[in-house]
């Protein structure tokens, strides 16, 4: 199950489960999905730092909610993933395409300070 950590304004956190897999993608993939159709949700984070079990079904989902994310003009960010996700992100190259941050709190600060530097780029001609 995805448990979310955080709402607060247009940003939600959510950890996914340990085991992310083909067993568990089926149940997960609409629960994440549901929260891009947040009215609320422009930027969704997802924790991945207590996955023990990752499969390419696992992959598949990401790059699905990313998918989503795209069409529904959400930001994505996978936060802490594990040396196992990451190893599988470079493999496969889905590291090109999905924006990866190395704690929560590392994509909340850069998702914080890209807010502020378009509302400062805003005023500029």
């Amino acid at each position: 199950m995805v448990t979310v950590q955080l709402r607060h304004g247009d940003v939600s956190v959510a950890r996914l489960p340990v085991v992310v897999a083909f067993d568990t993608v089926t149940e997960l993939r609409p629960q994440l999905l549901a929260l891009l159709e947040e009215s609320t949700c422009r930027h969704l984070v997802l924790d991945l730092s207590h996955i023990d079990h990752f499969d390419s079904s696992g992959l598949a989902m990401l790059l699905g909610v990313w998918r989503g994310s795209q069409a529904g003009g959400t930001t994505l960010t996978l936060a802490a993933p594990t040396p196992l996700i990451s190893r599988m992100l470079n493999i496969t190259q889905a590291i090109t395409i999905l924006a990866v941050a190395p704690s929560v709190h590392e994509a909340l600060r850069t998702r914080h300070s890209t807010r502020r530097d378009d509302a400062q780029g805003a005023g500029r001609v």
